[in-house]
């Protein structure tokens, strides 16, 4: 099968290869929703050759139109000869037993059924339609929302999973779409506003366009230099922490106070969230007042304690700082 040479597939192309997302010859397995983004991925990778299967998760939400999108993405492997799988999950019951949010139910659900399905076929990479809008978006709503990491938006790689099309516009995907006659389906939930994205997505990001046509790649390449500039600091603010004493284990991490305060502006909050980082509790409730209020238990004579998101206790005595953790869920970063 081929398609049409695009611009979408060239840029695509270009960032596969920089970040050798698609080795030659490797099993990829593809997260087919059945809208257009993902549709236009797994014909992408089929197109262009890629050993590729489909991944479907009936998340069951939405009834009979959930029913619909997995009948047709079903359909639309079978016409090509592209292996097909499929999973159920009451994610509603997910939510309510772990208490999250239905959005972080369907996530949770997501990546399980992604990672368990890769292992069962052997694929080497797992590939998601994120793209440059969906960056964008990402950039603006951690900054709304307080947050100090997630501002170098999403990474094109990380462990298994790649995202060939993060330099692609929405734009430029429906019309690799309309050039190859695909068809798509629509979850009427990417349109509700009351979802914080959806918003981002409908009201905020048209303005934006507005102002400049080209606002979603500006604001997806800033993400990506805001996430290249990180991992350098990250890597000095890592120096730092192992040279003035600290000690990382998933369960409890701990460093002089002194290393901490002595610390440039810049770094610090880097330092803090490295320790985080190392209980493996995710960063997704974390927001910048919660790594000012560790600075400040670091600097203080008088504060002994905080409680923090993801059932983080921090504790300062005898000028050590320790952060604890009450357990290690699961939990998947972009």
């Amino acid at each position: 099968m081929t398609t049409r040479t695009s611009k979408p597939l060239a840029e695509a192309e270009a960032l596969a290869e920089r970040f050798d997302m698609l080795p030659e010859g490797a099993l990829v397995l593809a997260a087919v929703s059945g809208g257009v983004d993902s549709i236009s991925l797994l014909h992408w990778l089929h197109a262009r050759g890629t050993p590729v299967a489909a991944a479907h998760l009936h998340h069951g939400l939405r009834g009979a139109a959930a029913d619909g999108d997995e009948a047709f993405v079903r359909d639309f492997c079978a016409a090509r000869g592209i292996p097909f799988y499929a999973e159920r999950a009451d994610v509603g019951a997910l939510a309510a037993r772990e208490k999250i949010s239905t959005e972080e139910a369907g996530r949770r659900a997501r990546y399980d059924f992604l990672e368990r399905a890769a292992r069962s076929i052997g694929a080497r990479r797992i590939a998601t339609a994120h793209h440059a809008d969906d960056n964008a978006e990402t950039l603006l709503f951690q900054l709304v929302r307080g947050a100090r990491s997630g501002l170098g938006g999403i990474a094109p790689v990380r462990g298994a999973y790649v995202r060939p099309f993060l330099s692609v516009t929405r734009a430029q995907i429906e019309a690799y779409a309309r050039e190859n006659g695909l068809g798509c389906r629509f979850d009427a939930m990417n349109g509700d506003d009351a979802f914080a994205r959806n918003y981002i997505r409908h009201e905020i990001m048209p303005r934006l366009a507005s102002v400049n046509g080209a606002a979603a790649r500006h604001l997806a390449e800033a993400a990506a230099q805001l996430r290249a500039e990180g991992a350098l600091l990250d890597s000095l603010a890592a120096q730092r922490l192992e040279a003035g004493g600290a000690r990382l284990s998933p369960r409890r991490a701990t460093v002089p106070c002194r290393t901490v305060n002595d610390a440039p502006e810049a770094l610090r909050g880097r330092m803090l969230r490295l320790l985080l980082d190392a209980l493996r509790v995710g960063k997704r409730d974390f927001t910048a007042r919660h790594y000012d209020a560790l600075a400040a238990l670091c600097a203080s004579a008088y504060g002994t304690h905080l409680d923090l998101p993801r059932g983080v206790r921090a504790e300062r005595a005898g000028g050590v700082l320790a952060l604890t953790a009450e357990a290690e869920p699961a939990d998947h970063e972009s």
